[in-house]
């Protein structure tokens, strides 16, 4: 797969790097929001291939099909078996949280994703916190263009994406006893860095990582932290340090594992019944 990575709209890198822009995936402002997808400016989407975008305060501002957003438009190529297209957002101060739509040449929307669609996916080697998403899509008789439009829900700026705090994922990765922090809110915006890549359906290798739901309430939990924290509250109770033994449920809870209470109740009657 060739994972040479393109950069639109003048991205700035992160470390003081510098790369090579192609051209043809600059994005150039428009001076006034687009209302028809031919005017657009509209990038090809070749195949297996990773294309990281900034969205910036020059990108163009889309007001077409209930969008009402900075975007961008990709236009796809004609798979006759379909496409599998993975987004992924990366989450720094702010976050662009992507919805995507594909339309065809006559306005027809062929498939759809918001953010209710969105996967939290924590950091991992080189990658930081992000979000991902997945789009599938048929090309259906009489499509003879389809486009790929992503953007973002202005009417939800005023909300935020929880991460992971640093030091329950330090706490993670050794086996520790998780601190007893909140995960940290990170604020929506119009701008941002996602990348893209599309392949053809039934080619993509699934992927074994384990993600969490993003933008609900709690996080659906690794089995390794549910096993550690029934076996923490339960040790913490035979222990008679019920203090310690509440604060891991208050942690349970916050990541989801809706057990939790259930096994301090359990523990807590086991031991009344020694006594």
């Amino acid at each position: 797969m060739n994972k040479k990575v393109l950069f639109i709209s003048g991205l700035l890198l992160l470390n003081g790097c510098s790369t090579i822009v192609d051209n043809q995936y600059q994005i150039a402002p428009t001076g006034e929001a687009v209302t028809q997808i031919e005017k657009a400016k509209q990038l090809p989407l070749e195949m297996d291939k990773e294309i990281k975008v900034a969205v910036t305060t020059q990108t163009q501002v889309l007001d077409i099909h209930s969008i009402d957003s900075p975007g961008v438009i990709f236009e796809l190529p004609m798979v006759k078996n379909g496409l599998d297209i993975n987004i992924e957002a990366e989450i720094n101060d702010s976050v662009f949280v992507p919805s995507a739509k594909v339309i065809n040449q006559s306005g027809d929307i062929r498939a759809e994703l918001d953010d209710r669609g969105l996967v939290y996916l924590k950091p991992r080697l080189a990658d930081g916190n992000r979000l991902q998403g997945n789009i599938k899509v048929h090309p259906q008789i009489g499509d003879s263009a389809l486009y790929l439009v992503i953007f973002t829900d202005k009417d939800k700026l005023d909300e935020t994406v929880a991460v992971s705090h640093p030091a329950k994922l330090d706490a993670e990765g050794r086996g520790n006893y998780f601190p007893e922090v909140g995960d940290i809110q990170v604020p929506r915006a119009l701008t941002g860095t996602f990348s893209i890549e599309a392949a053809a359906l039934g080619a993509r290798t699934s992927d074994q990582s384990i993600v969490l739901p993003a933008l609900s309430a709690t996080e659906r939990p690794q089995q390794e932290s549910v096993t550690f924290y029934h076996q923490a509250i339960r040790a913490a109770i035979a222990d008679n340090d019920v203090d310690k033994a509440m604060g891991l449920l208050r942690d349970a809870e916050q990541l989801g594992i809706t057990d939790a209470d259930q096994v301090f109740r359990d523990a807590m009657k086991a031991q009344l019944d020694k006594q």
